[in-house]
Protein backbone atom coordinates (compact mmCIF):
# COMPACT_ATOMS: atom_id res chain seq x y z
CA UNK A 1 0.00 0.00 0.00
CA UNK A 2 1.88 3.79 -0.78
CA UNK A 3 1.37 6.56 1.33
CA UNK A 4 -1.43 8.06 -0.58
CA UNK A 5 -3.70 4.95 -0.13
CA UNK A 6 -2.47 4.72 3.57
CA UNK A 7 -3.49 8.62 4.40
CA UNK A 8 -6.68 8.45 2.24
CA UNK A 9 -7.37 5.09 3.90
CA UNK A 10 -6.92 7.17 7.92
CA UNK A 11 -8.74 9.90 6.36
CA UNK A 12 -11.72 7.92 5.86
CA UNK A 13 -11.51 5.94 9.10
CA UNK A 14 -11.22 9.43 10.97
CA UNK A 15 -14.16 11.31 9.16
CA UNK A 16 -16.35 7.67 9.83
CA UNK A 17 -15.45 7.58 13.16
CA UNK A 18 -16.43 11.30 14.28
CA UNK A 19 -19.50 11.14 12.42
CA UNK A 20 -22.40 12.42 15.07
CA UNK A 21 -25.00 9.95 13.82
CA UNK A 22 -22.93 6.29 15.26
CA UNK A 23 -26.20 5.23 15.88
CA UNK A 24 -27.37 5.35 12.39
CA UNK A 25 -24.61 2.88 10.49
CA UNK A 26 -26.05 4.04 7.13
CA UNK A 27 -26.34 8.07 7.95
CA UNK A 28 -24.11 10.22 4.90
CA UNK A 29 -21.31 11.98 5.88
CA UNK A 30 -20.75 15.27 3.62
CA UNK A 31 -16.63 14.29 3.18
CA UNK A 32 -16.33 18.24 1.80
CA UNK A 33 -17.31 19.24 4.98
CA UNK A 34 -14.83 17.32 6.96
CA UNK A 35 -12.26 17.57 4.49
CA UNK A 36 -12.07 21.71 4.33
CA UNK A 37 -12.66 21.47 8.07
CA UNK A 38 -9.61 19.48 8.63
CA UNK A 39 -7.72 21.21 6.05
CA UNK A 40 -8.16 24.39 8.06
CA UNK A 41 -7.10 22.98 11.60
CA UNK A 42 -3.69 24.09 12.56
CA UNK A 43 -1.77 21.73 14.39
CA UNK A 44 -0.29 23.48 17.87
CA UNK A 45 3.49 22.86 17.73
CA UNK A 46 6.36 25.61 18.25
CA UNK A 47 6.37 28.58 15.82
CA UNK A 48 10.26 27.50 15.26
CA UNK A 49 9.02 24.00 14.83
CA UNK A 50 7.16 25.18 12.04
CA UNK A 51 9.40 26.93 10.29
CA UNK A 52 11.85 24.21 10.81
CA UNK A 53 9.60 21.89 9.49
CA UNK A 54 8.14 24.08 6.33
CA UNK A 55 12.16 25.35 5.50
CA UNK A 56 11.12 28.47 6.28
CA UNK A 57 14.30 31.83 7.09
CA UNK A 58 13.49 34.22 9.54
CA UNK A 59 15.17 36.94 10.91
CA UNK A 60 14.77 37.92 14.42
CA UNK A 61 14.16 42.03 14.99
CA UNK A 62 15.09 43.78 18.23
CA UNK A 63 13.70 47.03 19.41
CA UNK A 64 16.28 49.51 20.42
CA UNK A 65 14.46 51.41 22.72
CA UNK A 66 17.07 54.22 22.18
CA UNK A 67 15.85 55.25 18.91
CA UNK A 68 12.64 53.21 18.91
CA UNK A 69 13.77 51.42 15.36
CA UNK A 70 13.67 47.29 14.58
CA UNK A 71 16.66 46.41 14.26
CA UNK A 72 17.55 43.58 11.84
CA UNK A 73 21.38 42.54 11.77
CA UNK A 74 21.93 41.06 8.28
CA UNK A 75 25.83 39.43 7.35
CA UNK A 76 27.18 41.91 10.47
CA UNK A 77 25.22 44.89 9.57
CA UNK A 78 22.73 46.34 11.17
CA UNK A 79 19.76 47.77 9.72
CA UNK A 80 17.06 49.71 11.50
CA UNK A 81 13.28 50.68 10.57
CA UNK A 82 11.34 53.38 12.72
CA UNK A 83 8.99 51.77 14.17
CA UNK A 84 6.22 54.04 13.34
CA UNK A 85 7.20 53.28 9.72
CA UNK A 86 5.14 51.48 7.08
CA UNK A 87 4.38 47.34 8.52
CA UNK A 88 6.65 48.28 11.53
CA UNK A 89 4.17 50.43 13.10
CA UNK A 90 1.50 47.78 12.97
CA UNK A 91 3.55 45.07 15.29
CA UNK A 92 2.37 46.75 18.48
CA UNK A 93 -1.17 45.81 17.97
CA UNK A 94 -1.07 42.66 15.93
CA UNK A 95 0.20 38.97 15.70
CA UNK A 96 0.71 38.63 12.09
CA UNK A 97 0.93 41.17 9.35
CA UNK A 98 1.49 39.93 5.88
CA UNK A 99 3.49 41.84 3.03
CA UNK A 100 2.98 40.59 -0.63
CA UNK A 101 3.93 43.10 -4.05
CA UNK A 102 0.46 44.40 -4.17
CA UNK A 103 0.86 44.98 -0.42
CA UNK A 104 4.18 46.79 -0.72
CA UNK A 105 3.67 50.43 -1.11
CA UNK A 106 7.38 51.00 0.79
CA UNK A 107 9.19 48.69 -1.62
CA UNK A 108 10.73 46.64 1.35
CA UNK A 109 10.08 43.29 -0.66
CA UNK A 110 12.94 45.16 -2.81
CA UNK A 111 14.84 45.83 -0.08
CA UNK A 112 15.18 42.44 1.52
CA UNK A 113 15.26 40.55 -1.65
CA UNK A 114 18.64 42.82 -2.64
CA UNK A 115 19.91 41.41 1.35
CA UNK A 116 18.81 37.77 0.84
CA UNK A 117 19.52 37.39 -3.12
CA UNK A 118 16.36 35.87 -3.86
CA UNK A 119 12.93 37.39 -3.57
CA UNK A 120 10.48 36.67 -0.88
CA UNK A 121 7.00 37.56 0.51
CA UNK A 122 7.22 38.79 3.92
CA UNK A 123 6.02 38.20 7.33
CA UNK A 124 6.09 39.76 10.46
CA UNK A 125 5.13 37.76 13.83
CA UNK A 126 5.35 38.42 17.01
CA UNK A 127 5.32 36.29 19.79
CA UNK A 128 6.05 36.59 23.59
CA UNK A 129 7.63 40.07 22.90
CA UNK A 130 10.07 38.92 19.91
CA UNK A 131 9.34 39.83 16.44
CA UNK A 132 10.16 37.52 13.59
CA UNK A 133 10.39 38.48 9.99
CA UNK A 134 10.10 35.86 7.64
CA UNK A 135 10.48 34.83 4.31
CA UNK A 136 7.78 33.33 2.32
CA UNK A 137 8.01 31.73 -1.17
CA UNK A 138 5.36 33.69 -3.44
CA UNK A 139 4.09 29.93 -4.30
CA UNK A 140 3.14 29.22 -0.69
CA UNK A 141 3.43 32.37 1.29
CA UNK A 142 -0.69 32.64 1.78
CA UNK A 143 -0.62 28.75 3.21
CA UNK A 144 1.79 30.05 5.74
CA UNK A 145 0.21 33.17 6.85
CA UNK A 146 -3.32 31.07 7.09
CA UNK A 147 -1.27 28.49 9.51
CA UNK A 148 0.03 31.72 11.38
CA UNK A 149 -3.63 32.99 11.81
CA UNK A 150 -4.48 29.93 13.09
CA UNK A 151 -1.55 29.64 15.53
CA UNK A 152 -2.23 32.61 17.40
CA UNK A 153 -5.91 32.34 17.12
CA UNK A 154 -5.77 29.36 18.87
CA UNK A 155 -2.98 30.58 21.46
CA UNK A 156 -5.05 33.61 22.20
CA UNK A 157 -7.84 30.87 23.21
CA UNK A 158 -5.60 28.77 25.03
CA UNK A 159 -4.32 31.58 27.31
CA UNK A 160 -7.75 33.35 27.45
CA UNK A 161 -8.55 29.80 29.35
CA UNK A 162 -5.46 30.22 30.86
CA UNK A 163 -6.52 33.56 32.75
CA UNK A 164 -10.02 32.56 33.48
CA UNK A 165 -9.06 29.58 34.88
CA UNK A 166 -6.32 31.46 37.43
CA UNK A 167 -8.83 33.93 38.49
Amino acid sequence: MSNDDTLISKLISETYLETSDKDQPNAVVDLRNYFERKLNEVEFISMNDYLAQNNLSMSNLKLVKKTQCYRLTHNETAIDFPSNWSIFKDIKNEDVIYIDQSLDQDYLLDIFSELNGEFYNLALVKEDKVVMMIYLPEDSSKDHIQWFRGYFEKKNQVEITDTEEAA
